[in-house]
């Protein structure tokens, strides 16, 4: 199985203060090739550089220097249309028009992305259905419950059929069992349509529940990737929280 996307030396970095410039490095010359159909688990403390990373996958932010390669296209200043209408993203802290009702925000994005009309009724039937978001389709975005805006970034992420998804902190500040609902619904999406996913994630747990494979990430660069087995070889812990306690300090 090929390599769906291909990350080398990427570095960003960010500058703030007006006298006193102040840089952070949030990525340092980091490498990733993540195989097509994989889900792969990007794992590190807040601050890591993890959503920074997917920024630059999605062409929402450009990087410094290095080179990415998804689904065999180079990506330039310009990021290509119908390549990103070949991608979607879901974003653990999700921020939608306050007014928006769900459905309506499902179309707004369906619409964003092309999606044709009766393509669209089919796919929010199944959406709705499988992310149990049909009582609330009338339901304004200001007026959800955290577990169902997260159910509907998940929804919006979904909506255009992406080949690639990648999925920001999904679980962060949910309650324990909407945390596994939606973990689930992660897994099945995965085995069942075959997707390419990227999962970023602070929770050991959840990433060594979900990932194939796991790159560790602490102050944009990576200290370790492999498998769950492969991390606790490198590592020589008895467990992987026991191995994430040990990467991040």
């Amino acid at each position: 199985m090929g390599n769906i996307i291909e990350v080398k030396k990427l570095s960003k970095t960010y500058k703030s203060g007006l006298f006193r410039k102040r840089i952070t490095h949030a990525l340092k010359e980091i490498s990733i090739s993540v195989k097509k159909g994989e889900l792969f688990g990007i794992l590190g403390p807040n601050g890591a550089g993890k959503t920074t990373f997917l920024n630059i996958l999605m062409g929402l932010i450009i990087p410094d220097s290095g080179e990415v390669e998804i689904m065999g296209n180079k990506i330039e200043k310009d990021f290509d249309i119908n390549l990103k209408r070949r991608m979607n993203m879901c974003s653990g802290n999700p921020n939608f028009p306050w007014s928006l009702s769900v459905r309506e925000t499902i179309k707004f994005y369906s619409m964003l992305y092309g999606v044709s009309a009766e393509e669209h009724k089919k796919r929010e039937a199944g959406l709705v259905s499988s992310l149990e978001l049909a009582k609330n389709l009338n339901t304004r975005y200001d007026e959800l419950s955290t577990g169902n805006k997260q159910r509907l970034s998940l929804a919006k992420s979904l909506i255009n059929d992406p080949e690639i998804l990648l999925l920001d902190e999904p679980t962060i500040g949910l309650d324990p069992d909407i945390s596994i609902k939606i973990r689930t619904m992660i897994k099945k999406i995965h085995k069942e349509q075959g997707k390419t996913i990227l999962l970023t994630t602070h929770y050991m747990k959840e990433a060594e529940e979900m990932c194939e494979r796991i790159a560790f990430i602490k102050e944009g660069e990576i200290l370790a990737l492999g498998t769950k087995d492969e991390l606790l070889k490198m590592t020589g812990a008895k467990d992987m929280e026991e191995a994430f306690i040990a990467l991040a300090n």
